[in-house]
């Protein structure tokens, strides 16, 4: 009796253990699977540090697309050359810091100190050293993107447009927005000032006078969106038909049919650079422009050209004021 005893103290004492190290072994287990404090919480802690650091670091450049392509263009520009979009880059704070020599001489809304004339000197652009080059069309984008990023565009739309897509380009939404309000809030004082003076039939017609060529205007330039979109004055009725569905934005025609254009305001600007034109001596001085109701009423509103030429946000901004106040003093 007393061996078997022994051999089943034994025994119990060797399951002890087993259970013992079992259920060690069952909880290094749980401990492994689910406790946090055994999981890989260095591994983890890492992965959430670098994807910080992803989220605190912003990206300098991004990818824009456009008619030639695509760049790799800063989020924010800040040192920027135009060879034609001048007004758009001050309508949203950024003076350029080099632009075109016809830009820089003859936009008469403008503030030249600051910005230098890149004339046709690709050496000049490099030496300006900009962050970004904006550029009308594509013809020199391979000879400007090897200078600094490059974006070209041919646009065509109205000042709030444009303003917005440069907005997009530049990373300054919020700035165009703000520039699109103060905008709409001038047009909209000038549109008052002019409905309260002139008769809702009266008619106008934009005619320029381009060196021996006459000219008559549609929508979109010379004036053509200040006058018809900004102050919401009706065209003439030919002026109308020609323009209205057409994507031209002149017409030159003859002494002859004038008469057909004209409207009761007529927005009279020349460019005779030379001095050699006899298109607007010979046309005050014949029957057929005497004759324009606009002539014998004194309906004639001469504007200089090269603020009518232009059709940039800031040129257009203006232009709705300067025909605003050319229209009232010819009442």
């Amino acid at each position: 009796m007393g061996r078997k005893r022994i051999i089943l103290v034994c025994f119990m004492a060797v399951v002890m253990l087993v259970g013992m190290i079992a259920c060690s072994n069952t909880k290094n287990s749980e401990n492994k699977a689910g406790n946090p404090a055994a999981s890989p919480a260095t591994d983890n802690s890492s992965a959430n540090n670098n994807a910080a650091t992803d989220a605190g670091n912003e990206k300098s450049t991004r990818l824009y697309e456009h008619m030639a392509g695509s760049s790799e263009i800063p989020v924010k520009a800040e040192r920027v050359v135009t060879d034609w979009y001048y007004g758009q880059l001050v309508a949203l704070g950024i003076k350029p810091i080099g632009t075109d020599d016809y830009v820089l001489n003859n936009h008469p809304f403008i503030e030249k100190e600051g910005t230098e004339s890149i004339g046709q000197s690709l050496e000049k652009i490099i030496e300006l050293q900009p962050d970004l080059i904006i550029s009308w069309g594509a013809t020199k984008y391979d000879e400007f993107s090897k200078i600094a990023p490059t974006v070209p565009l041919e646009l065509s739309g109205g000042p709030k447009e444009s303003v917005r897509i440069f907005g997009e380009i530049l990373g300054r939404e919020a700035e165009a927005e703000q520039w699109i309000t103060q905008f709409d809030n001038k047009v909209q004082a000038a549109r008052e000032k002019v409905s309260h003076t002139i008769k809702e039939d009266e008619t106008f017609t934009i005619f320029n006078i381009w060196k021996n060529k006459l000219r008559v205007y549609g929508f979109v330039n010379m004036g053509g969106y200040a006058l018809y979109e900004g102050l919401q004055v009706t065209p003439a009725p030919k002026v109308d038909e020609v323009f209205r569905n057409s994507e031209e934005w002149y017409r030159e025609i003859s002494y002859e049919v004038i008469s057909e254009f004209a409207g009761d305001h007529i927005i009279l600007t020349t460019y005779d650079p030379e001095g050699t034109s006899t298109v607007l001596k010979d046309l005050e001085a014949s029957a057929i422009w005497n004759n324009l109701d606009a002539v014998k009423n004194g309906r004639v509103h001469t504007i200089d050209y090269n603020s009518l030429y232009n059709d940039d946000p800031i040129a257009i901004e203006n232009q709705v004021e300067l025909l605003a106040e050319a229209i009232l003093a010819g009442r």
